[in-house]
């Protein structure tokens, strides 16, 4: 006999004792005054009734197993696509193993296992004759849903799953919704990982920057980064092709297995369009579509609006300026502070000084509306008060200025307001001269490799070095080093931060720590190299400008949420204003391969703290490649950004296997990581029972026997008895 209480333990069994005492307690006082033969064959009935109570709560029966067991499929997953046909170590492929494998199961199996390939879907049966690793695709959270979804459709309900594969996924379908169904089912997914590490052999090229500026009549320079896996030595051609396929410019390069390199690329003259940047697809290369890059050129038509304020008269800032004032795509105006009563100043589009007893240094909106670039040498105190500070704040902050400090610390002492515009905190004046040295930094914000040289061109390291360079005692946050200063030295190279980069709300502030760039100019063998100072100087002075928020002449301002995204994944455009009086209507307008796409209204952004009003705007591409997307006011042409949406990886184009994944499946749900040489243990695994008891307890279910006749009938007999027994002796 068993028995399931309805109560927890150990009450049935204190019941079970306690109960009939009672009963043949209250019986013995019921039957004080009756004979003792009488008394006692009415406790003893009393005790029979209370005993059979008492069992009835212990609730006896038995666990009955049900009379048909169903029998369960074991499944098996094998994975065809074409990474799972890569030869790791030795001759046989990846395909070859889980062939092997999946063949050992089924065989063992019998009816109790079905094997299905799959590849960028779930497919039919594993085994049959001729099945090749040749799928394009490789979905294995996708296909595994979707053998639960057709599990009715086989009879019998799933025991378990044996996924074999390399890991490798071509459709990134997130693995939650499998491991719940499988969770839900008590379906372990168990997990043959195959293969390893294999890069492929590749040689990959992509434009470091996809919107190149361009200045009027200027070379233009296109950067482009290449890396070489597993080709060997290689010399491959890089060449700028424009729409009509003819090449513009072209350069070799030298590359080991395992290198990389950034190099620029010059174009004498390169008009505003679409270009492609393309290398030749090299012997033995796996990977073929990552062999070209799109760049688009974009003139600035508007001048760049600088104003110089040189508080301590320098020679070589008047030079400067007028060296400016020649460019064709520069509006300049100069202002000299000679003492405390004389000024002179070179307006834009004159070359003669006027004397003024008066500073036409800006002070009001307006005035800094009328300029896009201050750039502060020296003696800056002499134009600098309280109000003058503020607004050159507003300036830089809120209408997205750029404020070069050309020389150095451009006050002396302390000039407190003004310090908090500064990327850095000055420290004390170093001896000797630093050779200038352009950083990583500085080639991915487009200045070096695009604007100027590439950081890693022999120019730079045959410029005369620069002087009066001082320590920098503190580096604000978010502030970006350029290039540094290097100086030799006993046992070690004196490095200092020559040229540093800080955006400042919407505008941006760079400080260039050193003077003596006269030396680039005027020595003999600093001229063999080149114009350097011109270029220098005109480009920093663009590049500054432009590496603001608001580019030159523009009103709006754009920005994409990320600038390679994957194909189904939305990009936002972020806009803009720099304010005014005239609020603007924006909207984006996206280009895809020739062709323009329905214009995209932008909505209102809540203003930020400093009420800074902005739009944006969500774009979807229905398709890979690259778009040009640009803002407009109205119909008034804006900024433009490069935006490419790369297309889903191929099966060629990662083939290493990925374990991780696989585990994270089993773990996940209670399945195991098995290797091809655990074959016999995994068979072990599924078919043998399972030792456990409970788990037959659990299928079984509980038949009580208080419901049947032969028990209630004698039970309710024997009560009907005592009763009666009762009535007759006057005891109710």
């Amino acid at each position: 006999m068993t028995f399931a209480p309805a109560i927890p333990e150990p009450w049935p069994w204190i019941v079970l004792v306690v109960l009939p005492l009672v009963g043949l307690w209250l019986a013995w006082r019921a039957g004080l005054t009756l004979p003792a033969a009488t008394r006692w064959g009415l406790v003893l009935l009393r005790g029979l009734v209370f005993t059979a109570l008492a069992l009835l709560l212990l609730n006896p029966g038995e666990w009955k197993q049900p009379e048909h067991k169903e029998e369960k499929l074991h499944a098996v997953l094998l994975d065809r696509s074409a990474s799972m046909d890569v030869r790791d170590v030795g001759e046989a492929t990846r395909w070859t193993g889980g062939l092997a494998m999946t063949q050992v199961i089924a065989k063992a199996g019998g009816e109790q296992v079905k094997a299905f390939a799959f590849s960028d879907a779930l497919e039919g049966d594993a085994l049959k004759a001729g099945l090749k690793a040749d799928g394009q695709a490789s979905a294995i959270v996708h296909s595994g849903n979707a053998l639960f979804s057709g599990a009715s459709g086989l009879g019998r309900k799933l025991a378990s799953i044996t996924i074999i594969s390399d890991g490798h996924q071509t459709r990134e379908d997130a693995a939650a919704e499998l491991i719940l169904r499988a969770r839900a089912s008590h379906v372990p997914l168990h997990v043959v990982p195959l293969g390893g590490e294999w890069g492929g052999r590749d040689l990959i090229l992509h434009a470091t920057r996809r919107l190149v500026m361009a200045l009027p009549g200027k070379p233009v320079a296109i950067s482009v980064s290449l890396e070489n896996r597993g080709l060997g030595l290689i010399k491959p051609r890089v060449q700028i092709v424009d729409a009509a396929g003819k090449a513009q410019a072209e350069r070799d390069v030298e590359l080991d297995s395992g290198g990389r390199k950034t190099l620029s690329i010059e174009v004498p003259k390169l008009a505003g369009g679409d270009y492609r940047v393309v290398v030749a697809t090299q012997q033995g290369e796996d990977i073929t579509r990552n062999n070209e890059d799109r760049v688009r050129v974009q003139e600035l038509t508007s001048r760049t609006r600088v104003f110089i304020a040189e508080g301590a008269p320098y020679w070589d800032s008047k030079f400067l300026a007028q060296l400016l004032r020649e460019q064709g795509f520069m509006d300049v105006r100069a202002i000299y502070r000679l003492n405390d009563e004389r000024y002179f100043r070179v307006d834009a589009g004159t070359s003669e000084p006027v004397v003024s007893g008066e500073s036409t240094f800006p002070e009001t909106a307006d005035d800094f509306a009328k300029i896009d670039l201050i750039v502060l040498g020296k003696g800056a105190e002499g134009f600098l008060d309280a109000k003058r500070i503020e607004a050159l704040k507003s300036f830089v902050r809120d209408r997205g200025g750029a404020l070069l400090l050309a020389r150095g610390k451009s006050y002396a002492e302390r000039l407190a307001d003004f310090e908090v515009l500064e990327p850095l905190e000055w420290g004390a004046a170093m001896d000797g001269e630093f050779r200038f040295e352009p950083g990583s930094v500085g080639e991915a914000a487009g200045l070096f490799g695009q604007a100027l040289p590439e950081a890693q061109d022999p120019l730079w390291r045959q410029l005369p070095p620069l002087s009066d360079v001082v320590t920098i005692a503190k580096l604000k946050p978010f502030t970006q080093v350029m290039a540094m200063g290097v100086k030799p030295a006993v046992g070690r190279e004196e490095r200092v931060p020559l040229l540093a980069a800080k955006h400042f709300g919407r505008g941006v502030v760079v400080a260039l720590n050193a003077d003596g760039l006269w030396k680039w100019d005027f020595d003999p063998q600093a001229r063999k190299l080149g114009n350097m100072y011109e270029e220098f100087w005109t480009q920093l002075l663009q590049w500054t400008a432009s590496y603001a928020e608001f580019l030159p002449g523009q009103e709006l301002s754009l920005r994409l949420s990320e600038s390679n995204a994957k194909l189904g994944r939305g990009v936002r455009a972020s806009i803009g204003w720099r304010g005014g009086k005239d609020v603007p209507q924006p909207k984006i307008r996206v280009y895809h391969d020739g062709g323009q796409l329905p214009d995209i209204s932008a909505s209102e952004a809540e203003s930020d703290a400093d009420g800074r009003r902005s739009w944006s705007a969500l774009i979807q591409p229905e398709l890979p490649g690259t778009y040009r997307v640009q803002a407009f006011n109205g119909d008034k042409p804006g900024p433009e950004a490069v935006l490419n949406v790369l297309a889903p990886p191929s099966e060629q184009e990662a083939l290493a296997a990925d374990p991780d994944f696989l585990q994270e499946l089993a773990t996940a749900t209670g399945g195991k990581v098995w290797n091809p040489a655990q074959a016999a243990e995994l068979l072990t695994h599924l078919f043998a029972p399972p030792p456990d008891q409970v788990q037959e307890r659990e299928q079984a279910t509980w038949h009580p026997w208080w419901p049947q006749s032969w028990l209630l009938v004698p039970l309710v007999l024997l009560l009907a008895l005592e009763w009666w027994s009762r009535r007759r002796l006057g005891l109710l």
